[in-house]
């Protein structure tokens, strides 16, 4: 359980900002984000905002359903709604960040990406001021161009002339960040690339990054996007010769997406909460402000009297669902460029069938102590992504 003695002893506020994935939605099945924003504490010390994330709000008839989950494909590939998450996220600092505050950004798929495009931005062109908050989407606007058109001076030229603001970002929680976001590029003749946003794999302006992956994950539209370590972070942006270490750790948890960042039925949700409890425990550390009775009952599964739903408790022996449905298979037949390949597969022509290609665990990446749990438990669970010789944490 998070401890929170520290959390008196420190200056300023913190911002928390906590963006959920694509199609995850307001209701009984919680999504980690969801939790956490429910666990979190919220006053004048630390001010949270939410955002459920693209096409995740109102799904009232069949119809709709169709529509949104159309939505949620079209936004898998493209990033669309992500441009609206993350100025939505951005306008809430622009309006509240004070220097002293420390800013928390969270989330989970589509979400953790659009916190890192937002931390991206903060750190390329900053934040503009309060007065100035009609020049946001200008500011986001300069941020895309500039990566387009590879030219990071037009967006400095950008920040010095509004004067914006250039805080640090405190802490970076992620589960399960993926992004293969495409765009039209008007330098290869419209054809869609994968768009590249700077800082958005190495970013010098975060303090602490935790990063939750899943390790049985299979889909093509769901190729994860670890954080580039080691690096250098830099406590004043204007002092490069202070740099120091970037707090990084990624670790893998047995499961698939969802089974890491949340948003399965609760009572198909034990899997999730070791992600859970891993990164609250980690935020807390760093000075996040947490409702200790709502932690035990949400991330713990300690029934509360009087209360008519019930949460799970951890369990590294808990449901692994099937996220690769015969609807995603269908991607897995479509031929994809080899320079993407990630596993073992035939290659003709330059191109290869994924066909469920597994992930890979990349160097210096922790594995869960639930991992070795559940290979302990299950005598069929044996993800090929693992060396033979080490089913124990790295």
């Amino acid at each position: 359980m998070p401890s929170t003695e520290e959390n008196s002893r420190a200056t300023g506020r913190n911002l928390v900002i906590l963006l959920d994935g694509t199609g995850n939605e307001l209701g009984r099945n919680l999504s980690n984000v969801l939790k956490l924003f429910r666990i979190a504490e919220k006053g004048k010390r630390q001010l949270v905002y939410y955002n459920p994330g693209v096409g995740t709000v109102g799904r009232i008839n069949p119809w709709h359903r169709a529509r949104q989950k159309l939505i949620e494909i079209i936004g898998l590939a493209t990033g669309y709604g992500l441009d609206g998450n993350v100025l939505g996220a951005y306008r809430f600092l622009v309006e509240n960040w004070q220097e002293g505050d420390r800013i928390f950004l969270f989330g989970f798929s589509r979400g953790a990406w659009t916190a890192r495009v937002l931390a991206g931005f903060i750190e390329l062109i900053g934040l503009v001021r309060r007065e100035q908050l009609n020049m946001c989407d200008s500011a986001l606007g300069t941020y895309k161009r500039a990566a387009a058109e590879n030219d990071l001076p037009l967006a400095w030229h950008f920040s010095r002339v509004i004067g914006a603001r250039k805080p640090r970002i405190h802490f970076l929680g992620l589960w399960d960040s993926v992004a293969s976001v495409l765009v039209p590029r008007p330098d290869r003749f419209w054809i869609p690339s994968v768009e590249t946003l700077p800082y958005t794999r190495n970013n010098p302006a975060v303090a602490i990054v935790r990063h939750a992956l899943a390790l049985d994950e299979r889909r093509r539209m769901f190729r994860v996007a670890p954080w580039d370590a080691p690096q250098t972070h830099l406590p004043n942006p204007f002092d490069h010769d202070a740099g120091i270490a970037q707090d990084i750790e990624q670790r893998w948890f047995p499961g698939v997406h969802s089974d890491v960042g949340g948003g399965y039925r609760e009572e198909e949700s034990a899997l999730s909460k070791r992600p859970l409890i891993w990164i609250v425990g980690e935020a807390d550390k760093a000075g996040l402000r947490i409702n200790q009775a709502m932690y035990r009952h949400l991330a713990e599964g300690e029934a509360r009297a009087g209360n008519k739903h019930d949460y799970v408790p951890p369990n590294a022996a808990g449901q692994i669902h099937n996220s690769l449905t015969w609807a995603w298979w269908i991607l897995e037949v479509i031929p994809k460029l080899k320079r993407f390949k990630e596993w073992k597969r035939p290659t003709l022509l330059g191109w290869y069938l994924p066909l469920g290609e597994p992930r890979c665990v990349p160097p210096g990446h922790d594995i869960d102590e639930s991992v070795r749990e559940r290979i302990a438990t299950k005598a069929d669970y044996r993800p090929p992504n693992l060396e033979p010789s080490d089913p124990a944490p790295l």
